[in-house]
């Protein structure tokens, strides 16, 4: 699927538009996304091919993708577009983790963990390019080590939404409306709101140990009103209940009060409480231009 677009100014004019009332906010430091782009060119060769790339920042990166090479852009989205960022998929952890997954979406024949589906290593008579990237990812948010992650499938184009085959799994979301990112606590000035205080106990609630080097290897609940303090081994086995074989929780309810909790969310909250979003806001910059500047661009053309 594929939309003609007549007046690429006014197209790229749409890029710069102000957000909607359906956009979600996240904190710079703490996005990493995959995503799709589907070329609306009007020239044959390029309409309807697709791109998967990774970014700190869907907005600015699909503006480098049409601007072109000179303004952060990709050679291989060069004069191929006007491109659309269609789809983002996020809430991965870290960096590191989301370009695995971004490596594995553009190389299915290449990953070991998509070797089960020997299916994905072409495409199929008649399939357009996005439904092959769409049935890529389909079988990729249900093997592991993704579908143990509290993931958020976004659409960012309407009229490309479609359900998925495979059902996804349960805690993993799938919306639609785009997201910006926002500038960090420190940025904000007399604006900003600090993470609320945390009561913590100073043994681990669970195997009743002192906890040594407590910013390090503490956490506890999200409700700010139980003091729930434990090392962050001990919680993660405590989450993982019976599931033999699994190293990376979920999420489950907290064991002093109950509150369900997410994995992911305590791993980025801690990382709040370290304030690191406000004292590595230079690292983090520089981060962003590594990730996203076309001399270090992870994008390939799919």
């Amino acid at each position: 699927m594929f939309i003609l677009i007549p007046d690429i100014h006014k197209f790229l004019a749409t890029l710069d538009a102000a957000p909607g009332k359906d956009e979600a906010n996240a904190q710079k430091g703490n996005f990493y996304g995959v995503y799709l782009l589907c070329s609306q060119s009007l020239d044959s060769r390029y309409r309807g091919k697709c791109y998967v790339g990774f970014t700190v920042n869907p907005k600015r990166r699909i503006q480098q993708h049409n601007r072109g090479c000179d303004f952060g852009g990709a050679k291989k989205t060069s004069r191929k577009g006007p491109w659309r960022m269609v789809m983002i998929v996020h809430g991965f952890p870290n960096n590191i983790v989301a370009l695995q997954f971004e490596w594995a979406w553009q190389q299915p024949s290449l990953s070991t963990r998509l070797k089960i589906f020997p299916d994905l290593k072409r495409k199929n008579p008649r399939e357009s390019q996005f439904d092959y990237n769409f049935r890529i990812l389909n079988r990729m948010l249900g093997v592991g080590p993704w579908n143990r992650l509290a993931l958020t499938v976004r659409w960012l184009e309407f009229h490309y939404e479609r359900g998925f085959d495979l059902p996804l799994p349960i805690h993993m979301e799938i919306v639609s409306g785009n997201v910006s990112i926002s500038s960090s606590h420190r940025r904000k000035g007399n604006d900003a709101v600090a993470p609320p205080p945390v009561a913590w106990a100073p043994e681990c609630h669970l195997c009743m140990q002192r906890i040594n080097q407590p910013e390090m290897s503490r956490l506890g609940c999200m409700n700010s009103n139980c003091r729930l303090t434990c090392h962050m081994p001990c919680l993660a086995s405590y989450l993982l209940g019976d599931e033999p074989g699994q190293y990376i929780p979920i999420g489950g309810e907290c064991p002093l009060c109950e509150t369900r909790l997410s994995w992911v969310a305590l791993l980025q909250r801690k990382r709040l409480l370290l304030g690191l979003s406000e004292e590595l806001q230079d690292l983090e910059e520089t981060e962003e231009d590594l990730t996203d500047g076309p001399d270090m661009d992870s994008d390939v053309e799919v």
